[in-house]
């Protein structure tokens, strides 16, 4: 191959519908998760909320960051929640879900934090597993992204260089 031509090939990949499928089964149950434990937390009122989780708050975060956070989190959590079922924005949603996890989970196995659930593990770890998957992977063809965002065809590009024209 010499400088003067060159080709180029652009393969898009694009997940199956087997993979799609399944991201479609992981992001449902998580932004579930997420929306009903923020309306749970609406229902009882964000000020309610924020004055019963506060003290706990306190122990890990400085106390004006803490009352912030406790106030905004409902709200996020609804809105990523309902990002990641309709698949908009996915993988950014799903980056602030595991903020979100880490932080819960931080939360947890912090001396004098909330008390651990029974069981081998905590159920924030498969919460965060499957918040990292879609963020990694993707949200696949069933979704807004997949739709909005896919590759239109498969493209090839020929790039020719200092071609003259016969003759010259």
């Amino acid at each position: 191959m010499t400088l003067d031509d060159r080709t180029t090939t652009m393969t898009v990949t694009r997940p199956s519908m087997a993979a799609s499928v399944g991201m479609l089964c992981a992001r449902i149950p998580i932004g579930a998760f997420f929306i009903v434990a923020s309306a749970m937390k609406l229902k009882e009122g964000v000020n309610e909320f924020t004055k019963s989780m506060l003290p706990t708050a306190q122990k890990v975060l400085p106390n004006q960051f803490a009352e912030m956070y406790l106030h905004a989190l409902p709200w996020a959590e609804l809105t990523v929640g309902i990002l990641v079922i309709i698949g908009l924005l996915t993988r950014v949603s799903a980056g602030v879900m595991v903020l979100l996890l880490a932080s819960f989970t931080i939360v947890y196995f912090y001396p004098g934090g909330l008390p651990k659930p029974p069981g081998p593990f905590h159920y924030n770890f498969v919460y965060l597993g499957t918040a990292l998957a879609i963020m990694l992977v993707g949200p696949g063809w069933l979704s807004l992204d997949g739709l909005i965002f896919r590759p239109r065809r498969r493209m090839i590009v020929t790039e020719e260089i200092n071609q003259r024209p016969p003759g010259l």
